[in-house]
């Protein structure tokens, strides 16, 4: 089984979603000759390494919610998730312009203009705001994240944020500078990642 006929049977993905996720894929590919959006490594396994690893986050936010993505790179997970859910409502903050224009093709192609918003800006940047959740990948420590993304969080503002065999000391370095709920929620794709919920953060 390939890991977009798995990404396809574990999300039970309807036809026009499907059709969206290829063409980003498609993209990717094809954007991926002019500029490093991922690592080469992972473009075989981009429905698993990237697709399905940011698609795990949905159901830990809930439908319908308004979402932070800081250092989206190539979309991930900001982009995965306005696909996969129509009402989303989603910010990508990309300080790197060529990365922009990469987001910026993927939105209008697949006619997500409705839903997102492209920011090609570093984050402390952006326009005060609220936001139901804090995500970022593969960009900074959670202490970096918390410090970054707190002045977009509102006191029911859920942060998930995906971590990898570091996340325990990353906790620990955070709790330093910040109080905050937290759980640590295996990731489908790295059984050596967690994805780090946390929820009331504030500085100490």
């Amino acid at each position: 089984m390939t890991g977009r006929d798995a990404f396809i049977e574990r999300l039970n993905v309807p036809r026009e979603t499907l059709a969206k996720l290829d063409s980003y894929a498609a993209l990717l590919n094809e954007w991926q000759g002019r500029m490093n959006l991922v690592g080469p490594s992972t473009l075989p396994v981009l429905w698993e390494r990237h697709f399905a690893d940011s698609a795990q986050l949905l159901p830990l936010a809930g439908m319908g919610k308004s979402w932070l993505d800081i250092g989206a790179g190539a979309g991930f997970p900001g982009l995965i998730i306005s696909i996969l859910d129509g009402g989303a409502r989603v910010t990508l903050v990309e300080s790197i312009a060529k990365k922009c224009r990469f987001l910026t093709e993927v939105v209008w192609v697949l006619g997500l203009g409705s839903q997102v918003v492209i920011e090609n800006r570093r984050i402390e940047g952006l326009p005060r705001q609220k936001f139901d959740v804090v995500t970022a990948r593969a960009l900074a420590n959670l202490y970096q994240l918390f410090d970054w993304g707190l002045a977009y969080a509102g006191s029911g503002t859920k942060w998930l944020l995906p971590k990898g065999v570091k996340v325990m000391e990353e906790l620990e370095f955070a709790e330093r500078g910040f109080s905050f709920d937290r759980v640590l929620v295996p990731s489908i794709t790295d059984p050596d990642a967690r994805i780090v919920v946390a929820s009331g953060v504030k500085r100490l």
